[in-house]
């Protein structure tokens, strides 16, 4: 079956170096619409009676669509609430899943013969699966179900060795010693917020923030799993990202995050359903609530060529897409493909380690100033200690009055600090 893409899926680390894409500008309709397709492609417009599982509690509300594991819901009162598929009845969850269910996709018009009418007549099509439509259908199903590597295996073969050849081209002229240097300062912070997260949901400054010191709490150890997963991941070694392979990063390290995210979030849900009333957390939106009415339609069929129809929000777009290696791609995708690949190769190549030569000092010192913080932070025995150090930061880094010297860095003294990048 094919599948239809719409942006190619780069991993590692982003540069600045990388060219703008201007090219998807053409085709961001279909690329969002795509990508974020839920499962229902159209929503009643009538409310429906939803049980939850004990049978105790009901709501009335009109179906939204349904998101992973959850379905969203719009009561009586325009609240939009999120509720887990598990805490509902049998017979809502099955109602669920047929209202989810897309509706059968139209068949594509077809040109007309030579010598007929102008205007290209609808007719039954044999392999309607392989249309852009369909193959659009089934990408965004896959993305609903959480296996996101269907962007990648949207991708032709042929792009995805593209793909992955930027990132072993990045690889192999990154400095190694900047490399190192960085994914070791990654290591220790994230060391700090776990050999010291006693210390550091303490601090005075964070009663200060915005974020909420309980929840932070909550989700401490989680979002530190996540960060240790990462920086323990193929990125930090630059050795095995000179023969990185995406579509198994995704299976492996990419699959992990996912699902440690997805309990996180899961989680912090299940403290907010109510006991004592229907199991939803009340949510501002569906999410991109507007793309759920989307409608994919394949106007035209060619071989190898196509218009796609994409109405969406009272809008209707027409978008030219053409089938490489099976897989259906917007045209201007494909026609400038070489050339953005090709641009950002030399990027890499060229630009890149020059700049990397050039600056490499400018980099390197900051680096290693904040490496020093950190292991004051680490040898901090005391909540006391800790706060002490935390203060001299932020008065360190704190914006100065005109006319005020730097601050004192933290274990110096009241000596002006120089400028570690000259005047």
């Amino acid at each position: 079956m094919s599948h239809f893409c719409t942006t190619p899926a780069l991993a590692g680390p982003r540069l600045n170096t990388l060219p703008r894409v201007r090219w998807y500008r053409q085709t961001a309709v279909l690329a969002v619409a795509t990508a974020t397709l839920l499962t229902a492609l159209a929503v009643p417009a009538t409310a429906e009676i939803w049980k939850d599982a004990t049978g105790q509690f009901q709501v009335e509300a009109e179906f939204l669509g349904i998101r992973g594991q959850d379905l969203y819901l719009k009561k009586t009162n325009g609240v939009t609430i999120k509720v887990p598929l598990a805490r509902l009845s049998a017979e809502s969850q099955q109602l669920a899943r047929q209202l989810a269910m897309p509706a059968a996709p139209a068949a594509p018009a077809v040109p007309a013969a030579p010598g007929a009418a102008d205007t290209p007549v609808t007719a039954p099509m044999p392999g309607a699966a392989d249309t852009p439509d369909a193959a659009a259908r089934a990408l965004a199903a896959n993305l609903e179900a959480g296996n996101f590597r269907a962007v990648w295996e949207a991708l032709p073969s042929r792009y995805q060795s593209d793909v992955n050849d930027l990132v072993h081209t990045f690889a192999a002229n990154m400095d190694a010693g900047v490399w190192k240097a960085g994914t070791s300062l990654v290591l220790k912070a994230v060391r700090v917020l776990k050999e010291k997260k006693e210390f550091i949901l303490k601090q005075p400054a964070l009663a200060q923030s915005p974020v909420d010191p309980k929840i932070a709490a909550e989700n401490w150890d989680g979002l530190v799993e996540v960060l240790e997963t990462i920086t323990s991941s193929e990125l930090a070694d630059l050795g095995k990202l000179k023969t990185l392979d995406v579509g198994a990063f995704l299976d492996g390290t990419g699959k992990k995050v996912a699902d440690q995210m997805a309990a996180l979030a899961k989680a912090a849900d299940e403290k907010k359903l109510s006991l004592t009333d229907f199991p939803g957390v009340p949510v501002d939106a569906m999410p991109l609530a507007g793309i759920a009415k989307a409608k994919f339609s394949t106007v035209t069929i060619a071989g190898d060529a196509a218009t796609l129809r994409v109405d969406n929000e009272g809008k209707t777009e027409d978008h030219e897409v053409v089938r490489v290696d099976g897989k259906w791609l917007p045209k201007e995708m494909v026609d400038q493909w070489q050339e953005k690949m090709q641009a950002a190769k030399d990027a890499l190549t060229k630009d890149m380690p020059e700049r990397l030569t050039k600056n490499k000092m400018q980099i390197m010192m900051p680096i290693q100033l904040v490496q020093g913080v950190l292991d004051q932070l680490l040898a901090a025995q005391t909540q006391q200690e800790f706060d002490q150090i935390v203060q001299q930061i932020m008065q360190t880094f704190a914006p100065q009055p005109p006319g005020a010297g730097p601050g004192v860095p933290p274990g110096g003294d009241a000596k002006p600090a120089a400028d570690p990048f000259g005047p």
